[in-house]
């Protein structure tokens, strides 16, 4: 077997298994390397906005997607204080630039398993679960990984390039001593989810933001893993609350008691507690090795924009991987992904996410007062929503990347 016979996957998540799916779609050959031996069902990311939905459609995956999941073709700003609707954007405003005007919220394990299913019809698809990457190294015409498989045995596998969506921990990333710039947030972020109807309750939607200057918080519904639909709410905890206090029944209760009054821990189904980051790696491509989604950038989760920008990298690397696999391209090509990704990242991702924040968790009455009266104003005019909702849906930053030379 040569060394260029095939690609090889590090991480076989959304991001990982997308782009395995939109390599094989292309006739190129793919192994999948993943620790996990089935994709954890833990509440991570669940929101696919309209511009990944596109893509998704061109792997045929967002049918599946829309059908099984919910669709949130509006979401809404409220005041946590008065429970004040503030503002509604309605996607209708960007039904002439997407035959998708609304996000789906899917939870991302389901989109993994999804996309295996299509990748193993497939036999040019290899998929190793179960299998922990220990070591690597590239050459000038090759890649090598090293990896443990569930008995404890070592292997080796060969292939012409190699993709990391091995996360925010990345071991390719470290490995190749790519840093990552930014900085961590000092408060962490808490997600309970319950059975509990904030629809039927309190009128929300399936996705809110909720303003307040104490105590902001976030309200999703997702399906659930019995797709009967279950509600996310995600609080912020101060960087001196510790572990132990903000996961006991006590910690669970005082938090969602914030957000319905007559609830407790005993309507907590799941309780996460997670460190929120703002980095980007500072190399997106070492020569043969490409990195993407949470292993070249992690940001915090208001606006459900990390998961839609690994898949955005992994859309982007396996259209030029197979320009230059089938002799459409040189491999001068690879470098333009780190110019576009890597620009769009640092500018845009970070820059909205940190903004959607700073939004949601502002302190100053008056400035929340200027806030939402601007939210009120982007809402109600078409021409504005359409601009912000453009934005939000990354439609721009998709748009944009293609004018990045």
């Amino acid at each position: 077997m040569s060394h260029n016979d095939r690609m090889i996957i590090c991480g076989g998540g959304p991001v990982g298994m997308v782009a395995a799916l939109s390599l094989v779609q292309q006739g190129i050959p793919v192994t999948v390397l993943e620790s996990f031996e089935t994709p954890p069902q833990d509440p991570r990311a669940a929101t696919i906005h309209p511009s990944t939905l596109e893509m998704l459609h061109k792997l045929k995956l967002a049918e599946g997607i829309i059908k099984r999941g919910l669709k949130a073709p509006a979401f809404q700003f409220r005041d946590r204080t008065t429970q004040e609707i503030i503002a509604v954007f309605d996607m209708k405003h960007i039904a002439d630039e997407t035959d998708f005007p609304f996000a789906v919220q899917y939870e991302q394990w389901k989109l993994t398993r999804d996309a295996i299913v299509a990748v193993k019809e497939y036999d040019i698809a290899d998929i190793r679960l179960g299998s922990a990457v220990t070591a690597f190294s590239q050459d000038y015409d090759g890649v090598t990984v090293v990896y443990e498989d569930p008995a404890g045995e070592m292997h080796k596998v060969e292939g012409r390039y190699l993709l990391a969506c091995d996360g925010g921990r990345s071991t390719i990333r470290i490995g190749l001593g790519v840093f990552m710039s930014g900085f961590t947030w000092e408060e962490r972020f808490l997600v309970l989810t319950s059975k509990h109807d904030f629809a039927a309750s309190d009128g929300y939607l399936n996705r809110n933001y909720v303003m307040d200057p104490t105590e902001w918080m976030a309200v999703f519904k997702v399906p659930g893993d019995d797709d009967q639909g279950i509600w996310r709410t995600l609080f912020p905890t101060e960087g001196h609350e510790k572990d132990e206090d903000l996961l006991s029944d006590e910690g669970v209760t005082q938090r969602i008691r914030g957000a319905r009054s007559d609830m407790d821990h005993n309507d907590v189904l799941h309780r996460n507690l997670y460190t929120v980051n703002q980095r980007v790696a500072d190399r997106f491509r070492v020569e043969r090795i490409f990195l993407a989604g949470d292993a070249a950038h992690l940001n915090n989760p208001l606006g459900g924009l990390g998961l839609n920008t690994g898949i955005h990298d992994c859309m982007n690397i396996t259209k030029k991987i197979g320009d230059v696999w089938f002799g459409r391209a040189e491999e001068d090509v690879f470098e333009r992904y780190h110019r576009q990704r890597h620009q769009l990242a640092t500018e845009f991702l970070q820059s909205v996410t940190i903004e959607n924040k700073k939004r949601i968790e502002e302190k100053d009455p008056e400035v929340i007062k200027q806030n939402q009266q601007q939210l009120r104003e982007n809402a109600e005019d078409p021409a504005k929503a359409k601009t912000w909702l453009m934005r939000s849906s990354l439609l721009d930053s998709v748009r944009k990347e293609e004018t990045i030379e």
